[in-house]
């Protein structure tokens, strides 16, 4: 059995894939109890080119400096959020603002979980969010159809 980042590299060579374009989420939950061997294997995965995203961002428990020490390009803003925005001042959407902001100010790039409406993009968009996902854009679709 080889390590990941051997099978990733297979994988990439097997397929043809560009590395730059393939990013491993990882919840924010599965962060709160990183060792120094997970950290090394996230830099090794990040030194191939494959960046790491942080999904359901918002949800968990684990330390903001997760995001400052291990190599992680983007954030996933948890659809609840998306859910519960509005053009109030609610908790949902000063939260979402302020997370935007954080990703923003370290550089890190941002996707919007479940976005159902227009409004929900002018909310997101005007916080600083760069792409969106949910069934505003399309419905999920099972693999075996994609290539169809």
């Amino acid at each position: 059995s080889g390590t990941l980042v051997e099978w990733l590299r297979g994988e990439l060579d097997r397929t043809g894939a560009d590395a730059t374009r393939v990013h491993l989420e990882v919840t924010e939950t599965a962060l709160f109890d990183v060792t120094d061997r997970v950290k090394e294997t996230m830099a090794s995965v990040a030194a191939i080119g494959i960046s790491w995203w942080v999904d359901d961002f918002g949800t968990g428990f684990s330390s903001i400096s997760h995001l400052r020490d291990l190599p992680i390009s983007g954030v996933k803003l948890d659809m609840s959020f998306t859910r519960a925005l509005s053009q109030a001042n609610t908790h949902a959407t000063k939260l979402a603002r302020g997370l935007a902001g954080l990703a923003a100010g370290l550089d890190l790039a941002t996707i919007a979980e479940g976005v159902e409406t227009i409004d929900q993009v002018r909310v997101l968009s005007g916080q600083g969010w760069q792409l969106g996902q949910g069934g505003l854009f399309g419905l999920a679709t099972p693999v075996a159809l994609a290539g169809q």
